[in-house]
């Protein structure tokens, strides 16, 4: 058995000397009875295979499995690239021979893949043998995975209609020529120039565009990839573009991935094996969230006429445990590079199609992509990436959390009217599902105009117009803390849902007072839910469409923080009876001093911050899967916040604040991404279930106003866009919906009837 020093012999192999033996071996190697296809990358290891101890363990084709006997047939499912995996052409075949098989097989010994290919200067390349027969089983396309509502961009699906029958397929990014704005996708799914392209957009569907001439079939694989060895070799490219009838509609976000990093830009000059095992992500409209890693690069997967079709990436599943779920519908889909530093990840290739691998027993079937090199279709189309265009910025997790209420509230309407006009300023009250997420929550408390759902943080808390901080009226309208027992026994939430008299005001002043209780911050959440309800009324009676929709917007607010478990308790930030004694930093003097603090000081930022942040895609999905109903509609202002108590008591029975504080103790000091994973774990189903609520809450209580105010004889008619510069005199005005604490809301609320 010969031991190989792969250090001096293989490692310093380079991508270009690997694509050198590929095209010297490309007749041999197109011979060989069952070859499938090849790839260049890195030598796999068994899965199995014990980890070397030393560099003399570093033996060539993984042989020390040889004295266990025959080996099971590696295939991508079983097989790793490891840190000492050395540069190597990957050979798939689709019939696998063992070595001790090879004279009783009846294959015929021209037909041996060779374990290396031994090039004129003297210097081998190793070949690594999978096996993986193609699947030749047909697979259907499954209908997309969502629509867009109000902004289209990537992952979103194209429709398109071939031959009498509709096909649709994905949006992968925007690009730009320096005249015109494109989206990119496949030339098969583009078709040919001047095709109408659509959507469904808010549900109808809508023309996006139309097909341009700018298209990309097949290049020579030396035209793009200059000096380098490639004879005989076509890239398959399939490249389109839709030129947008109006760009104004048109986001450069990823659905479900958000904001996009620089284009990984790749040449002849750079690219390299470093790309193998990088791991990539995509949001295809068929298949939903893609997480995968490259596994081959210029990846040969069919031969014709004596030429080779290659494609830049071979994209397989990260965990070789799971497939990659992509199918057809996918194409066009944008992958994008990690990065190991947490910036925005970087689009690197476009989806056109893929290989299904038969691995396991034969039974299991395997998906793996097949993607163009971005930076190439830039370079050939004279066309440069698109990322600043309509981004949604937001701020903290009230941006994220509110937002997303509201976003989803607007979906849930049933009167035609309100549901129109709604929609119509939804740009104004929120954003649509694709830009909420928290790469893009940054400055937009300092922007000229904030989205309604979270102006109470974002311009009643700082900023010019600001109503005050931690001790103004302002902060005691987003929270109540209900849960502590006063001297009777007895909670805020136990009292209100027995006696609903008890949404009070004088009743909840004399809870807060109670010695047992002693709450000074005296929170007034369901208070400030009746001062918007009835200004609501009000204003639809007056015929104040623009006040009503500012009023409305800014609903959002206070019913998201209702359905947030520590908005409503006094172990908000954990629990004052069990503290710590720890070193604090005076904010007014910048003195040092010890404190008592809680023990879960901070459990609500990273319950409601982190948490979110780092789930705000799986809870967008979980949403869609919810089933929810509204609740009956409520007549008065009385009757509006007893609704948001039962909202509240509801999203207390279903997260407990104790839970949550509990949880958040047994991984307190590990890094904010492992307590986010960990909170999302226990709670990540039930905060999905709260939002949803919240959402339904918010929609009943906009339909309860609409027809109270329209039946009381509102001259409102139209249901057209408001100007934001309109919506934002509103709310700039101190006088709009003031501020109030506990001890002066009472005189400005209409009591019930009766």
């Amino acid at each position: 058995m010969q031991v190989l020093d792969v250090d001096r012999d293989y490692n310093m192999l380079s991508l270009r000397d690997l694509a050198a033996a590929r095209d010297l071996y490309h007749l041999h190697l197109m011979a060989k009875q069952h070859v499938v296809g090849t790839a260049l990358g890195r030598y796999l290891i068994r899965t199995g295979t014990p980890w070397p101890k030393g560099r003399a363990e570093l033996i060539r084709r993984d042989t020390k499995e040889t004295a266990l006997g025959k080996r099971e047939p590696k295939r991508l499912d079983n097989a790793e690239v490891r840190p000492y995996s050395w540069p190597c052409l990957l050979v798939f075949v689709d019939t696998w021979v063992d070595e001790s098989d090879i004279g009783s097989s009846g294959l015929a010994p021209g037909n041996l893949v060779p374990p290396a290919l031994y090039m004129p200067d003297g210097s081998r390349v190793p070949v690594c043998v999978i096996h993986a027969p193609l699947s030749q089983q047909s697979v259907s396309s499954s209908l997309p995975r969502h629509f867009p509502r109000h902004l289209v961009g990537g992952g979103y699906p194209l429709l398109l209609e071939v031959q009498g029958a509709e096909r649709f397929a994905s949006v992968g990014c925007l690009v730009s020529d320096g005249h015109s704005i494109y989206a990119l996708t496949n030339r098969h799914v583009a078709g040919s120039p001047g095709e109408p392209v659509f959507t469904l957009l808010g549900g109808e569907r809508v023309r996006i565009g139309v097909t341009s001439e700018k298209q990309l079939t097949r290049r020579a694989f030396q035209e793009v990839y200059r000096d380098w060895p490639g004879r005989n070799i076509y890239l398959n490219m399939d490249i389109g573009l839709i030129k947008l009838d109006d760009c104004r509609s048109w986001t450069t976000q990823v659905y479900g991935i958000g904001r996009m990093g620089e284009l990984a830009d790749l040449s002849g000059d750079n690219i390299s094996l470093r790309l193998i095992d990088a791991n990539v992500h995509a949001y295809g409209a068929a298949s939903g969230p893609l997480r995968g890693k490259i596994v081959g690069l210029f990846y040969r997967y069919k031969s014709v006429g004596g030429f080779e079709y290659v494609a830049d990436f071979l994209i397989g599943p990260r965990d070789t445990s799971a497939a990659l779920p992509t199918r057809p519908g996918d194409s066009g889909t944008v992958w994008l590079l990690e990065s190991e530093h947490g910036n925005d990840p970087m689009p690197i290739a476009l989806q056109w199609g893929g290989h299904r691998f038969v691995t396991g027993s034969g039974e299991l079937v395997s998906p793996y992509a097949l993607a163009t090199c971005l930076s190439s279709v830039c370079h050939q189309l004279d066309v440069e990436l698109v990322r600043d265009w309509n981004l949604g910025v937001l701020d903290y997790w009230g941006a994220v959390g509110h937002y997303t209420i509201a976003t989803k509230a607007c979906e849930m309407i049933h009167d035609d009217d309100l549901r129109a006009l709604l929609n119509a300023n939804l740009e104004r009250i929120s954003f649509a599902a694709t830009e909420i997420t928290k790469k893009n929550t940054v400055g937009l408390s300092k922007h000229d105009f904030v989205p309604l759902a979270d102006v109470p943080d974002l311009v009643w808390k700082v900023g010019p117009y600001k109503r005050g901080g931690m001790s103004s009226p302002e902060h005691g309208n987003h929270f109540a803390n209900m849960d502590k027992p006063n001297s009777q026994g007895n909670t805020l939430l136990s009292l209100c849902q027995s006696d609903e008299r008890n949404v009070d005001v004088s009743a909840w002043d004399a809870y807060y007072a109670d010695p047992s209780v002693q709450d000074k911050s005296r929170g007034l959440l369901p208070f400030r839910v009746w001062q918007f309800y009835q200004g609501m009324v009000e204003y639809l009676r007056k015929g104040q469409l623009t006040e009503f929709v500012c009023a409305a917007g800014i609903l959002s607010h206070y019913v998201g923080d209702a359905c947030q478990p520590l908005h409503i308790s006094y172990l908000f930030n954990g629990d004052p009876d069990d503290t710590e004694r720890v070193t604090e930093r005076d904010r007014r003097t910048g003195e040092t001093k010890e404190v008592q603090r809680p023990r879960a000081a901070g459990v609500h930022a990273a319950y409601e911050d982190d948490m979110v942040n780092y789930h705000i895609q799986e809870i967008l999905d979980a949403l869609e899967t919810v089933k929810v109903t509204l609740p009956s509609t409520v007549r008065g202002g009385h009757a509006a916040a007893v609704a948001i108590v039962g909202l509240m008591r509801k999203t207390f029975a279903t997260i407990a604040p104790r839970q949550v504080v509990d949880a958040y103790l047994e991984v307190k000091g590990q890094p904010p991404r492992s307590v986010a994973d960990h909170l999302w774990e226990r709670f990540g189903s039930q905060t999905a279930s709260v939002l949803a609520a919240g959402a339904t809450y918010l929609a009943m209580l906009w339909e309860s106003a609409w027809k109270e105010g329209r039946q009381a004889g509102s001259r409102i008619k139209s249901t057209a866009e408001i100007p934001e510069a309109a919506l934002e005199k509103i709310y700039r005005d101190p006088g709009f919906m003031p501020s109030h604490t506990l001890h002066d809301i009472g005189p400005l609320l209409s009591q019930p009837r009766g």
